[in-house]
């Protein structure tokens, strides 16, 4: 019989490594044995995904949503996707037009329905995209990271500064 697993969606910067935030993030999830969904890239999406699959006999696996070209239209850097830490990748499109809140055909959006829950780090313009499509879908999500990093970011979501309420979070969704 199919396990199946919750999937944790962890969106942010794909420049910026957070790595103060996306490495306890990465571990926890695993430890936890729910499936990672990333973006696949640089930046957290690495981090994340590279605590993630350091764990020891963990039961989840690292998805990464890769963009089909960059935001440019042209092909993707195939040393930057996948992150070498990606499991399952999935290709999806993406093209220049798809970074606002209403295109239908996005890997952001694929990311937020894909997901059961998100856990949003510091990003730009693609994270807080997410957050939004998130809002629209009733995603789970909680934003996790510095209070300014999300300055721009709408108010609604649960905000977190510490691993451990993330885990709680976590808690109150799934139980496990």
């Amino acid at each position: 019989m199919l396990d199946k697993r919750p999937i944790i969606g962890v969106m942010g910067s794909h420049q910026e490594e957070w790595e103060e935030y996306a490495d306890p993030v990465g571990d926890l999830l695993a430890r936890r044995g729910f499936n990672l969904l990333t973006g696949a890239g640089g930046g957290i999406m690495t981090v994340v995904a590279r605590s993630f699959t350091q764990v020891d006999n963990r039961k989840g696996m690292a998805i990464g949503i890769l963009p089909a070209v960059d935001y440019k239209g042209q092909n993707l850097d195939k040393e930057e996707y996948p992150n070498p830490y990606i499991e399952i990748p999935m290709v999806t499109p993406l093209s220049a037009k798809a970074q606002s809140d209403a295109m239908p055909f996005s890997r952001n959006l694929t990311n937020v329905m894909t997901a059961h829950a998100l856990i949003i780090l510091p990003g730009s313009h693609g994270t807080k995209n997410e957050v939004s499509l998130g809002l629209i879908y009733n995603k789970p999500l909680i934003l996790f990271g510095p209070e300014d990093a999300f300055a721009h970011f709408p108010e609604e979501p649960a905000r977190a500064n510490d691993i451990s309420q993330i885990d709680e979070f976590l808690t109150n969704l799934f139980g496990q």
